[in-house]
């Protein structure tokens, strides 16, 4: 079961990273091309990284033990 559940806490981790990285560029790769965003990507992509963030911290304390 142990292996169960660090199997899912890995791939968590891996997701929310994923999820981080595509924010990031989605967010500031326009703004190195010279354009911005509509407002409604803006806000979909910060609710993204609103819940990329905590499992990312979750999940990084559950593999620190």
């Amino acid at each position: 079961m142990e292996i169960v559940k660090n199997v899912t806490i890995d791939a968590m981790w891996s997701l929310s990273l994923v999820v981080i990285g595509i924010c990031t560029l989605a967010m500031f790769g326009p703004k190195i091309m010279g354009y911005e965003l509509p407002d409604v990507y803006t806000r979909i992509i910060g609710v993204l990284y609103l819940i990329a963030l905590p499992v990312l911290g979750y999940t990084t304390v559950r593999k620190g033990k």
